[in-house]
């Protein structure tokens, strides 16, 4: 998983052009409510610029999810885990979040209806459309496997990873142990990546 200053460098490389939709950054601060104190969830509320009301379809900086993964990560090594694990779990709660939405309930109508690399094949398209940076791929290995690429993505490997996994495996009802999957970051700064999935 990732560590903070591969964070801090994608964090860097911001522009104001570079937006996500205000569903991300609802998920991550639902997902610190629910795993971190209250002065956590306040310092992670405060990446948001002052009197910002989110709203889940605008778009809002990628800068201040980062802030936000950024906070998560710190909490979580402070209290003796893992940087990189709590940003993944972010995702994955995210993942979850989404699945339960409108919009995930209907991928997951699909991708039931027209099996696992079709859907995955939906997930570029799908990032093209919520967010502002980056290029994403899906390309089928064998009939059982696939891999999605990742590249200049500046919400980075651990998050996307947890998002894409949690979403696909809860969408589609497989097990913990139906949905197997290896990230590797492809770049210094973990915004370029592959996921290799198999099932």
């Amino acid at each position: 998983m990732e560590r903070r200053p591969q964070l801090l460098s994608r964090l860097s490389r911001c522009r104001p052009e570079h937006l996500v939709p205000g569903m991300f950054l609802e998920a991550a601060l639902t997902s610190v409510a629910a795993r971190a104190s209250a002065e956590v969830l306040e310092q992670a509320r405060r990446q948001i610029a002052e009197g910002e009301r989110l709203v889940e379809n605008y778009r809002y900086p990628v800068a201040w999810m980062l802030g936000i993964l950024d906070v998560v990560g710190q909490d979580a090594e402070a209290r003796g885990g893992s940087y990189g694990e709590a940003i993944y779990l972010t995702g994955r709660d995210a993942g979850l979040a989404y699945v339960r939405s409108t919009v995930g309930r209907m991928r997951a109508m699909v991708g039931s209806a027209s099996g696992l690399h079709r859907s995955l094949e939906g997930i570029p398209s799908a990032a093209s459309v919520a967010v502002t940076f980056g290029e994403h791929s899906y390309r089928r290995l064998s009939p059982n496997s696939g891999e999605l690429i990742f590249k200049q993505d500046l919400i980075g490997l651990g998050w996307n990873v947890g998002m894409v996994v949690a979403s696909t495996s809860a969408a589609l009802t497989l097990g913990s142990e139906g949905l197997k999957f290896e990230a590797t970051a492809t770049d210094e700064d973990a915004s370029s990546f592959i996921l290799r999935l198999s099932w």
